[in-house]
């Protein structure tokens, strides 16, 4: 057995990894994952008792039991075939010219086509109570844009994958040979044009960094082939003067990119694209064959069996109905109650730090302590949902496909909707029944969806001491997000704004630069870990770990040993070299091994209670502990 010393995860961990296994539909398995596979075993145990009859559909699941009747009647789906996805692409393969994409491209657009014209309707980073027009860069077919580097030896086996699905895809559509491989060629042309210009993950992760306001003139005389302004109108209902780009190298290239000359590529791209996205709502053979990349990718080894596909379908469309459910359901008010005072107890940690810190000035702490004031706390679930969502109805005079383009249509309506309007702050960016929890910079909040308020994270049943080492490090890994290298830009009413002593931001980058350090070059496997992608995360759980320790230490019973033995557990997984591999490419979180053992090594306590000394494998010296806050 691994001693503590040694490898701090792998001896709290090392006994369930070595005896866990990984379901054959899914990549990964432990912490968050098991949490959540549980809440959706238990809503389709619901769902079964309602289509029995020995249960009515509570309001909130109505219309979701509604759409599940659709997507498991395996056999209207077979009967169908595959005339949805035919009737889809019909639109599209009636483009003829640059200038039919042009006179079409809004109407595609609200009909929630996806087109290389990516956009968003989301608060202005320096005006946070106003909506305003985003455009990015579209979606590659790889994770990141270091995944098309020659060196990259999974690059061509994944493209290859990926040109194989589609054009599989597409020849089931009654299309010849021919035309099926000039689809797939064009579109896979298009990716690499794109790819060479899109900013990376990495530098996405600063994504302070992704304000760039431009005059819509400016930015028309950018893609001089396109007709930005005529398009534009026709979605918002009238001219933008402004539009904010977020991925600034693509846009000093998209005169390369939006070229009438590329009309081909670009009409191929969005065929594939509305292909992959048709296919799962299909036949049972499609819906596999359309999971084929994925599953590469992922290291998945066969897709999930058709009773969790037609309940993760339905769901995926009614996740926040759903989640809104099983919050006034299954979270009550005591547990509501005792994890509002853990988060009061953890601002109240950051209000006496605050007054207690020694290395940033009186200005820049009375600001900090102003926002941490401001700061807004959810738990368990929204007290309403979007508009669109909550009148949201199933047709059921139309297939699957049908009533997925009309929700579609209307999510894509409301988003528009929203333009030039205040963000509505009651609303959640995720249900309730989803095991995670968030801080949004720009509404200065913290969000703890009813899910995650569950052991091995929360639960009455397990000693503070443990609760603090579960929920209380998330809850104050939340917080922290105020104040790591993203949220520490933003203040108190969610602007972009430099409301730091410009010293102090100096010093405060120097203490983060150690941290990026500590992860950076580090291995899981055969996957190199990039130190500053996941450097707002780490920055957090290092806040998160350090401030729920205080807060646990106020206890009359606090064991230091249940609160860190407590930590690892929360992060323990399993998961395949592929699904690592791939999250290192793209995920601003830091791999669960390395959250644990990287994080635990800054703690003083930690070394104390557990013995370290300098001849084991968990030593770090003094002089290379970081903390920040």
């Amino acid at each position: 057995m691994t001693a503590i010393k040694d490898d701090f995860y792998d001896a709290i961990n090392g006994d369930w990894v070595q005896n866990a296994t990984i379901p054959a539909d899914r990549p990964v398995t432990g912490g968050f994952i098991d949490l959540n596979q549980d809440i959706e075993d238990e809503e389709r145990r619901i769902l079964q008792t309602i289509h029995d009859g020995k249960q009515v559909a509570p309001d909130l699941l109505k219309e979701f039991v509604q759409f599940h009747k659709m997507t498991a009647n395996w056999q209207q789906r077979e009967a169908d075939g595959v005339q949805p996805l035919v009737d889809v692409l019909k639109p599209l393969k009636a483009l003829k010219s640059w200038s039919d994409l042009q006179q079409h491209w809004s109407d595609l657009i609200q009909n929630a086509y996806t087109t290389p014209l990516s956009y968003g309707v989301a608060p202005d980073f320096k005006q946070a109570d106003f909506n305003e027009l985003w455009l990015s860069a579209p979606q590659l077919i790889l994770p990141d844009t270091t995944s098309y580097a020659d060196d990259n030896p999974q690059r061509d086996i994944l493209l290859n994958v990926w040109r194989d699905m589609i054009r599989q895809l597409l020849l089931a559509t009654g299309c010849d040979q021919e035309w099926a491989q000039h689809i797939v060629d064009q579109a896979l042309a298009f990716d690499r044009l794109i790819a060479q210009y899109k900013m990376s993950n990495e530098a996405a992760s600063d994504y302070w960094q992704l304000y760039h306001p431009k005059q819509l003139r400016e930015l028309s005389q950018s893609v001089v082939d396109v007709d930005l302004k005529t398009i534009l109108t026709s979605l918002l209902g009238q001219t933008p003067e402004k539009i904010i780009v977020s991925d600034q190298p693509f846009w000093e290239h998209a005169n390369e990119v939006y070229r009438a000359q590329h009309f081909e590529m670009i009409k191929a791209w969005m065929i594939a694209q509305a292909a992959y996205e048709t296919a799962p709502f299909l036949t049972n053979e499609l819906r596999i064959l359309a999971g084929t990349y994925r599953r590469t990718l992922t290291g998945t080894a066969q897709a999930p069996d058709q009773n969790k596909a037609a309940y993760r379908q339905a769901h995926l469309f009614f996740a926040d109905q759903v989640g809104l459910w099983y919050g006034k359901t299954y979270f009550g008010e005591k547990a509501k109650s005792d994890v509002i005072k853990m988060v009061e107890t953890m601002i109240g940690v950051y209000q006496q730090r605050f007054t207690t810190n020694t290395w940033l000035t009186q200005e820049t702490l009375r600001k900090a302590a102003q926002k941490l004031s401001a700061l807004t706390i959810h738990v368990g679930y929204p007290d309403k949902l979007p508009e669109y969502l909550a009148q949201r109805q199933v047709d059921s005079t139309q297939d699957i496909m049908g009533n997925i383009m009309q929700f579609a249509k209307a999510a894509v309506a409301y988003s528009l909707g929203q333009w030039h309007k205040a963000p509505d702050r009651n609303i959640w960016q995720m249900p309730a029944d989803l095991v995670n929890a968030y801080y949004d910079p720009m509404h200065n909040e913290i969000v703890f969806p009813a899910a995650i308020l569950q052991a091995p994270f929360y639960s009455l049943e397990q000693t503070p001491s443990q609760n603090f080492g579960g929920i209380g490090t998330v809850i104050a890994h939340e917080v922290t997000h105020a104040f790591d290298t993203n949220g520490a830009r933003f203040d108190e009413k969610g602007n972009l704004n430099e409301w730091w002593v410009a010293s102090d931001f100096e010093n405060f980058e120097e203490r983060t630069k150690k941290v990026e350090q500590q992860f950076d070059g580090l291995m899981i496997g055969e996957t190199k870990i990039n130190g500053h992608l996941t450097l707002s995360e780490n920055v957090a759980d290092l806040g998160g770990l350090s401030a729920a320790l205080a807060a646990a230490k106020q206890d009359v019973g606090f064991d230091a040993t249940q609160f860190f033995m407590n930590y690892a557990k929360i992060w323990r997984q399993k998961a395949k070299p592929e699904y690592t591999a791939m999250l290192a490419a793209m995920d601003v979180h830091a791999p669960a091994r390395l959250r644990v053992n990287v994080q635990v090594k800054n703690f003083d306590t930690f070394f104390d209670i557990f013995h370290v000394t300098e001849k084991d494998g968990m030593w770090r010296s003094p002089k290379d502990r970081v903390q920040i806050w």
